[in-house]
């Protein structure tokens, strides 16, 4: 029997969009309709900027699946790393630090 690997390369959804820069301009990644890969280049300004999150807001709302059951933040961990003790110490640390209140 073969086993076979069934792990996701991604926990992004399907209308998740990459965004990289060589220094110059911004590129953005996506799915086309057919599922080819669709590559934007912007310039690499506040503009060009604002035009990229102006396409992830569209994306995102426009290819919402309401039917689906995946939803990050309702994700809960199986089981919480360390002792309740390590938990606590974490907690109080990050109040010292005022990350958490």
């Amino acid at each position: 029997m073969v086993k076979t690997d069934t792990r996701a390369l991604s926990a992004a959804p399907p209308r998740a969009i990459l965004i990289w820069s060589d220094g110059r301009d911004l590129y953005t990644e996506f799915h086309g309709p057919d599922g080819a890969p669709i590559v934007i280049r912007y310039h690499l300004t506040t503009t060009g900027l604002s035009q990229v999150l102006g396409l992830v807001k569209e994306r995102s709302f426009d290819c919402v699946d309401h039917a689906s059951p995946f939803n990050i933040g309702n994700i809960q961990p199986t089981n919480q790393p360390g002792t309740p003790t390590q938990r606590d110490n974490a907690r109080a640390v990050l109040r010292q630090m005022k990350i958490l209140v």
